[in-house]
């Protein structure tokens, strides 16, 4: 079955999720078919030899912030290294990710998302190994993200040997069964349980009907890259109301503290904010974010 992504009007252009999803299944199958990266390999080194780095769980380390024993709990952070995007073209193509990622673990992040998407965010597996291995001795380390345009069980199987803890779902991409059986590989195979990210009620539905345990929304439309911060408050309530243990993040766009305080009151989670860390001025990052989130010195 074609996925949501694949199947284009003859009559339309392309959106840009559309001509990610075209590359990356290219790329994916390169890669499948590249000498000692194959699936075959995969396999080898993740079950027979047990390369993967040890997992920490992503629901629980979600559930922990620097504000999580004060009298006022704050949201969590996910940190995201982002050198580029498809919207803003160029963001911070110098940045190094393993320094990043120590920035962000030592300002209290519970989650560092690392984009591996090569053409359009500039990222890599990679940022993910290096990001991870720089916070690899920090006491309670942050869950590692890898924020990918997942279509195939081998980039699942990619994620897994280069650090993840956790992989991103994009229902906007995805058929109901590919969504399925990507959700389950990655939680019953691989011992991840993914990010499920969605834009809309319909995709809300879908997430909850699959039983995800972590539901981000986009505030970003993923076809035409519009940012409606309002996305997530439409949201919230379908999660809340029957689904108290679905740990509900809001993704894209959040820049301030109102931004953040809007969503704590409505009872998102975590946030996920990357443009503004990647822009905040050098040697600045640990304190935005303490300002970002109202933690404390």
């Amino acid at each position: 079955m074609a996925s949501s992504a694949e199947t284009t009007s003859q009559t339309k252009a392309p959106t840009i999720l559309e001509r990610i999803y075209a590359q990356r299944a290219k790329d994916v199958e390169l890669a499948k078919s590249t000498p000692g990266t194959t699936p075959e390999d995969m396999k080898v080194y993740l079950d027979e030899l047990k390369l993967a780095p040890p997992l920490v769980s992503f629901v629980d380390r979600l559930k922990r912030n620097p504000g999580s024993s004060t009298g006022t709990p704050s949201v969590s952070l996910m940190a995201e290294i982002k050198r580029a995007s498809p919207s803003k073209g160029n963001i911070a193509l110098t940045a190094n990710a393993a320094s990043q990622a120590r920035t962000y673990a030592e300002a209290g992040a519970s989650v560092i998302s690392v984009l591996t998407e090569p053409t359009w965010f500039k990222g890599s597996l990679v940022d993910l190994q290096l990001a991870r291995r720089a916070v690899a001795d920090s006491l309670d380390r942050p869950a590692f993200l890898r924020k990918e345009f997942i279509l195939d069980e081998y980039q699942i199987d990619e994620a897994r040997l280069y650090g993840a803890d956790t992989i991103l779902l994009i229902v906007a991409m995805l058929s109901p069964t590919r969504l399925k059986a990507l959700y389950n590989y990655s939680l019953n195979v691989r011992g991840m349980e993914p990010l499920v990210e969605v834009n809309n009620a319909a995709e809300m539905q879908i997430a909850l009907e699959l039983g995800a345990k972590v539901i981000g929304v986009n505030n970003r439309n993923l076809h035409n890259f519009n940012v409606d911060m309002g996305t997530t408050s439409r949201l919230a309530d379908m999660v809340l109301k029957d689904h108290g243990d679905v740990v509900l993040c809001a993704l894209s766009g959040i820049s301030t503290r109102e931004d953040v305080e809007v969503y704590r009151h409505q009872g998102v989670g975590a946030v996920l904010v990357g443009e503004a860390l990647m822009r905040a001025p050098e040697g600045q990052t640990g304190l935005f974010i303490q300002n970002l989130l109202g933690w404390s010195s």
